[in-house]
């Protein structure tokens, strides 16, 4: 008697079935899925960090995010002004087992850091610089900051 081709001879049961076909799908999305990258900042090193993101600083697992903009008066690249002009940033600062810090930083000396437990944060730069010509559009602003233990 002629056996059938193992492909014949072999059922997956209907779950099995949805299962590998499950599996298969994730993968693929996890595929295509984009991977930030991590920001680490290394203490008394300046790093760039972008608004919406989150750096952790190397050594104690410290997170800072850049949460946004609350004050934007800096000269426009493209106008003669006779005051620099500032900017504020708020960043949130986590640490393990202690309750969020929400810190307000400016740009002009002496509220451009903050100390947060052993750490003082250093708001040293803000970028892109305002101009003129581009009224009020949106920016994707990235703070330079510094981070030093205390």
């Amino acid at each position: 008697m002629a056996r059938a081709p193992f492909a014949a001879r072999t059922r997956w049961p209907a779950r099995n079935l949805i299962a590998l076909i499950s599996l298969c799908a994730i993968a693929a999305a996890s595929a295509c899925a984009t991977v930030e990258p991590v920001i680490v900042a290394e203490p008394g090193v300046a790093f760039s960090l972008p608004i919406g993101k989150t750096a952790t600083i190397n050594g104690d697992g410290t997170k800072i995010t850049f949460r946004r903009v609350t004050q934007e008066s800096r000269c426009p690249t493209d106008v003669t002004c006779v005051w620099a002009g500032d900017a504020t940033i708020e960043v949130i600062i986590s640490r393990t087992g202690s309750p969020d810090d929400t810190a307000t930083i400016t740009l002009r000396t002496p509220y451009g850091e903050k100390s947060s437990g052993n750490l003082l944060i250093r708001f040293v730069g803000l970028t892109p610089v305002p101009r003129q010509a581009d009224g009020n559009a949106p920016r994707a602003y990235v703070a330079e900051l510094v981070v030093n233990r205390t």
